[in-house]
C-alpha cells in the first residue's frame, strides 16, 4: 500500500488486529526485513511497517533526510492510520528515529523496542559513515557490499543459510546510491537525544554477534533510559530480524504481556 506522508509517497504494510505495533527499519533496509517478525506479531497485534523515505519503495522526497524528518514521517503515518498509542520498534538507524519520536510525541508511543540500538558514535565512526557516503556516490553500492556483508550476519547464519546471505546482498545492492549516501550523512550527523527523558518502558534487544551496535552500546542505552530491560539473542548479529525473527517476535510479545 502507498500513502502520502509530509508530501512524500511512502510504501507501507498493515496486518493483523489488536494493539498496534509499528516497525521502523535501519540503514540500507526496507520493511521486508521485518517479514518474519510481522508474521509472528500479527497473530496478536495490528502490525504496521513502512519504508522510510529514500528506501525500499518509498520516494526520497526533496531536501536532505534527517532523524527528525524520518521521525516526522512515522508520526504522520500513525496519525493518518488513526492508531492509538503504539509500540514502536526500531532497528539500527531506526532506533534513533524511534527514540526521537518517543520524545517528540510521547502521547503517540506507549512502549519502545530498540533492536541493535544506537546510543552515539565516536568521531572515527562518524567519519566512516561520511567516507561510506562518498564511496557509494562515486562508485555505487557494488563498491561497498563485499566489505559490508561479512559483518551483517553471524558466522553460523552465513554457513547454514547462504541463501539468506544472497538475499541480503541483493537488498543492499538495490539501494539508490544517492539516497543511501544521504542517509549515511544523516546518521553521522544524528542529534544528541536526551535518553534520560524517555519515559516509555523500553526493551533493548541485541544479537550476541553484533559488531555494528555491540552489546556495550545496548548496555549504555540501558544505563541512560530510565525504564529499560535488555535481551541478548544468541546466534545473531546486526540483522537480527532476518536471522532470528521468531526469537525477536517472542521477546517483543513477552515484553508486552
Amino acid at each position: 500500500m502507498f500513502i502520502d506522508l509530509n508530501g512524500v509517497r511512502h510504501h507501507y504494510v498493515s496486518k493483523g488486529d489488536g494493539p498496534p505495533v509499528v516497525l521502523v527499519h535501519g540503514l540500507g533496509g526496507s520493511l521486508n526485513v521485518w517479514y518474519g517478525v510481522i508474521e509472528n506479531l500479527s497473530l496478536h497485534h495490528h502490525v504496521v511497517a513502512l519504508d522510510l523515505r529514500g528506501f525500499g519503495r518509498s520516494d526520497p522526497g526533496t531536501g536532505s533526510p534527517s532523524i527528525a524528518r524520518w521521525a516526522g514521517d512515522v508520526a504522520a503515518l500513525i496519525g493518518a492510520l488513526e492508531l492509538p498509542a503504539v509500540t514502536l520498534v526500531g532497528h539500527s538507524l531506526g532506533t534513533l528515529v524511534a527514540q526521537q519520536l518517543a520524545l517528540d510525541k510521547p502521547e503517540a508511543v506507549d512502549n519502545l523496542v530498540l533492536v541493535g540500538g544506537i546510543s552515539w558514535f565516536e568521531p572515527p565512526t562518524k567519519e566512516l559513515y561520511l567516507k561510506r557516503a562518498e564511496l557509494v556516490e562515486g562508485d555505487g553500492m557494488d563498491a561497498l557490499v563485499d566489505e559490508w556483508l561479512p559483518g551483517a550476519l553471524a558466522p553460523r547464519t552465513q554457513a547454514r543459510l547462504p541463501q539468506l546471505v544472497g538475499l541480503l546482498r541483493d537488498l543492499f545492492l538495490r539501494n539508490d546510491p544517492a539516497s543511501y549516501a544521504a542517509a549515511c550523512r544523516a546518521l553521522a550527523q544524528a542529534p544528541s537525544i536526551k535518553r534520560e527523558d524517555i519515559g516509555q518502558p523500553t526493551l533493548l534487544v541485541v544479537g550476541d554477534h553484533d559488531r555494528s551496535t555491540p552489546i556495550a552500546m545496548t548496555e549504555e542505552l540501558h544505563r541512560e533510559i530510565p525504564v529499560s530491560v535488555v535481551r541478548v539473542i544468541p546466534g545473531a548479529a546486526h540483522w537480527l530480524a532476518l536471522e532470528q525473527p521468531d526469537a525477536l517476535a517472542a521477546a517483543i510479545l513477552e515484553f508486552l504481556i
